[in-house]
């Protein structure tokens, strides 16, 4: 049974530009329609750093699925109870951080998808969409890993070889890397522009949808020119932060 997380599925799957933003903070349920309206893509809803927790996205998620906007969890760790709630709750997909080894890939795979691809429990008051019976969940549902650091680099063309009709896209997490290879904060450091360039050649090489967190439109094209397809760019407060400093500088132009 196909669902409105179709047209998201063909865009990553034939490599086309894909537009996202990151929510953090901000829960208010008439945030979906928004950035909706704004022509997202996608939605990425953060439980690593954020101020969320897994009690307080349902309404959330389940509103994106009111108004047919995909939603994608970023959960906290690679863990069973981590990835397969927030599905339970409405998510359409789960992002997993720090994905370093074989390990985590077969668990997030195992965690999310049921039979015969995993051992997902069933359950919850969103885990199914209008339609949808429980073997559709295991293709409707996205699985994207974030790269993070040279090791998860390393093992990148391995875990596309064997696991790439599992996952959805690969998504670069440019700070956590920068850190992890001694740049500090600086994400445009030599060592590290070749590590991100590296890691667009191989899923180039797969075919395979590859992205970035971004902090605004001139990183994206910039990417966009070098192979990348997928365009994850600021968090609510973030774009929040930039409109009102660009309607300052408007006035003060007047």
């Amino acid at each position: 049974m196909a669902t409105y997380i179709e047209p998201l599925k063909q865009k990553l799957e034939k490599c086309e530009k894909i537009y996202s933003t990151m929510l953090c903070h901000i829960g208010f349920t008439t945030l979906p329609g928004l950035y909706k309206a704004g022509g997202l893509d996608m939605l990425v809803m953060d439980l690593e750093h954020g101020s969320f927790y897994l009690e307080n996205i349902g309404d959330f998620c389940q509103m994106c699925n009111k108004i047919e906007l995909p939603v994608i969890v970023r959960v906290q760790d690679c863990e069973y109870h981590c990835i397969s709630k927030p599905l339970d709750m409405g998510a359409d997909g789960v992002l997993i951080p720090r994905t370093e080894s074989m390990e985590q890939v077969e668990t997030a795979i195992s965690s999310m998808r049921f039979y015969p691809y995993g051992k997902k429990g069933v359950g919850g008051r969103a885990l199914l969409r209008p339609g949808e019976d429980i073997y559709d969940i295991n293709k409707n549902r996205l699985l994207f890993i974030q790269i993070e650091s040279q090791k998860g680099i390393d093992l990148l063309d391995e875990m596309l070889t064997k696991y790439g009709d599992q996952i959805a896209g690969v998504i670069i997490g440019p700070c956590d890397m920068a850190v992890s290879m001694g740049c500090g904060l600086d994400t445009t450091c030599e060592k590290m522009m070749n590590a991100v360039t590296r890691t667009v050649e191989i899923c180039n090489a797969h075919k395979k949808s590859i992205g970035m967190f971004m902090n605004d439109d001139k990183e994206a094209e910039y990417w966009y020119r070098r192979g990348m397809n997928f365009f994850w760019i600021n968090t609510e407060l973030g774009m929040l932060a930039t409109e009102i400093a660009r309607n300052k500088k408007r006035v003060d132009e007047f």
